[in-house]
């Protein structure tokens, strides 16, 4: 189980479950509406971190900014309820750029306040970190946005400062050779940094592009040798059904 936060004292590493799922509030109530039972089953239990909070599941929250997770912890406005804490930093607008252009003191920072206050912590950076301009770990050469983030430090100052690591390589899912040698090569860094840190990776309805469940299905059947469960994203609610099906080949 997740332990409970306790002010002043880290969260220690979570111990590594069946499977563990990683989803906000509002992709377990979309997926309810269509099958209440297999989100039940799948969502209804402490091995779910929920991002917003669900029954049965363990209330966690995201930030996709270090400064804004600080604020909150400051003005007192994180949830009593809350067990998990994620920072999502990203080459997005809800990661500021200055935390952009430095993701691994940025999260060292969100690992130590968070550790501070007895939070467990998911971190779950997106490789297009190195793609940002003026990024000090920009491709080199003809060196991929991938190996480029393999190289980085990114995921192994993750793991050294987090219980739960994802590898966002959802939009490989449609291609199972590639989704699992990113996957292994992130897992291999990570656990070479902190070899109790649980491994997630993403999957998605629409990484750009519609998803199957046979697609999820085969994604999920790559990796899992290799991780402890998955971020499951619907992609601003799309293809719900894809969703709901694919859970009902694991959790019937």
């Amino acid at each position: 189980m997740l332990r409970p936060p306790v002010k002043s004292c880290a969260a220690d590493s979570l111990p590594v479950m069946r499977m563990r799922w990683v989803v906000v509030t509002g992709t377990i109530r979309a997926v309810a509406e269509v099958d209440e039972e297999v989100a039940s089953r799948a969502f209804g239990t402490t091995e779910t971190v929920a991002l917003g909070g669900w029954p049965g599941a363990t209330t966690g929250r995201a930030w996709g900014s270090h400064a804004a997770f600080a604020a909150d912890v400051e003005a007192g406005a994180v949830p009593d309820d809350v067990r998990v804490v994620m920072y999502d930093p990203e080459g997005w607008e809800r990661t500021p750029l200055e935390e952009r252009l430095d993701p691994i003191g940025s999260i060292e920072a969100f690992g130590a306040l968070a550790r501070s206050k007895g939070y467990a912590v998911i971190v779950t950076p997106h490789a297009n970190l190195v793609s940002v301009p003026g990024s000090p770990h920009a491709p080199r050469g003809d060196e991929s946005r991938e190996d480029a983030y393999l190289r980085s430090g990114i995921v192994e100052a993750a793991a050294a400062n987090a219980d739960v690591v994802e590898t966002q390589a959802q939009k490989m899912q449609n291609d199972p050779r590639a989704y699992r040698a990113f996957v292994a090569d992130t897992a291999r860094l990570a656990r070479s940094a902190n070899p109790d840190v649980q491994m997630l990776s993403g999957l998605s309805t629409h990484p750009g592009y519609p998803a199957t469940a046979h697609m999820l299905t085969e994604a999920r059947r790559a990796v899992h040798d290799v991780v402890d469960g998955h971020y499951l994203s619907l992609a601003k609610l799309r293809l719900v059904d894809v969703a709901t099906e694919f859970l009902r080949t694991i959790h019937d």
